[in-house]
């Protein structure tokens, strides 16, 4: 499993299952200091049931390699 919506309980069992799914929206990335540094994607998800905000950890998404480059593309190209 990739991730579960802590609201509605809809369960995304791969990373690309959960970016092909047209109810999830990038709304932002929120920065994170801590002991190794990244942050944090938040998704917007939208449907009738849910509207909650999804956090994933923006190295959830990386293929192994940290971009802060990279995850600033990712959200301007959603925007």
């Amino acid at each position: 499993m990739f991730k579960k919506c802590p609201m509605c309980k809809s369960v995304w069992e791969t990373r690309d299952e959960f970016l092909n799914d047209e109810n999830l929206k990038l709304i932002g990335y929120q920065k994170y200091m801590g002991l190794y540094g990244g942050g944090y994607l938040l998704f917007k998800h939208k449907t009738k049931s849910c509207g909650t905000t999804i956090a994933i950890k923006a190295a959830s998404f990386s293929n192994g390699t940290a971009s802060t480059q990279r995850l600033k593309r990712i959200y301007k190209r959603n925007n």
